[in-house]
C-alpha cells in the first residue's frame, strides 16, 4: 500500500577496509573509487533504496579536491549508463512490451513504480522474444521506486515485463532497456 524506502549510506573515504566519516589530511587514498560507488549505486539505488554518500569538508571548510574529482566522475558514469535508454515504455497494467524496430543488444533493464500510489508489485518478471520463444532475462519480487537488474547480453526485437502478483492494479512509471558497455576500468 505504502512506499517504504530503505535507505543505504557510506562515507566517500572508506576504501580499502576504512571507514572514515570525517576528512584527514593525506587520506585521499581511501577515497572509493568510481567502479565501488557505481557498484554501491546499483546495489542501492537499484534495489528500491535512496543512497546517501556522506561527504565531509576539509580544514578550509571546503569538500576536499580530490572527493570532488570522484563525485564528478561518478556522476558522469551513471549518466553514460541510464541517460539514454533504447527503448521505454509506461502505463498501468499486468503486461508491457517493448518492441524494436530492429533487434539490438541489451543487458540490463530499469523498472520504476508510480510510489505516489504505493509500492504494489511483489512478483515480476522480464523476458526476451528469442528465435519465437520467451525467454527469461531476470525476475524479482519487488520494484518500489527503481529496480535495476542486469544480466547475460541478448540480442531481440521484443522485451516484455510481466507482473505476476501485485495488491493492486501496477503502476508502471518506466521500464526501460540498456546495452551499457562495460569497460576494464569501471565495472559492477
Amino acid at each position: 500500500k505504502y512506499w517504504m524506502p530503505a535507505m543505504a549510506d557510506a562515507p566517500i573515504r572508506g576504501y580499502n577496509g576504512r571507514h572514515e566519516w570525517f576528512w584527514e589530511p593525506g587520506d585521499e587514498s581511501h577515497i572509493y573509487p568510481v567502479k565501488d560507488l557505481v557498484d554501491m549505486y546499483y546495489q542501492s539505488v537499484g534495489r528500491n533504496a535512496t543512497f546517501i554518500l556522506g561527504l565531509t569538508s576539509d580544514n578550509t571548510g571546503l569538500v576536499p579536491t580530490a572527493d570532488v574529482n570522484i563525485l564528478s566522475a561518478f556522476g558522469e558514469e551513471i549518466k553514460k549508463r541510464f541517460d539514454h535508454p533504447l527503448a521505454e515504455t509506461n502505463g498501468t497494467g499486468y503486461s508491457f512490451l517493448i518492441q524494436l524496430k530492429n533487434a539490438q543488444t541489451i543487458n540490463q533493464v530499469s523498472i520504476q513504480e508510480d510510489i505516489s500510489r504505493g509500492e504494489r508489485i511483489r512478483k515480476y518478471k522480464v523476458e526476451a522474444l528469442i528465435n519465437g520463444k520467451w525467454e527469461l532475462l531476470c525476475e524479482g519480487s519487488s520494484v518500489g521506486n527503481k529496480r535495476i537488474q542486469m544480466f547475460k547480453e541478448i540480442t531481440a526485437k521484443k522485451i516484455r515485463l510481466t507482473i505476476a502478483e501485485s495488491i493492486a492494479q501496477p503502476q508502471i512509471y518506466s521500464f526501460k532497456i540498456y546495452n551499457v558497455h562495460f569497460d576494464n576500468t569501471v565495472r559492477n
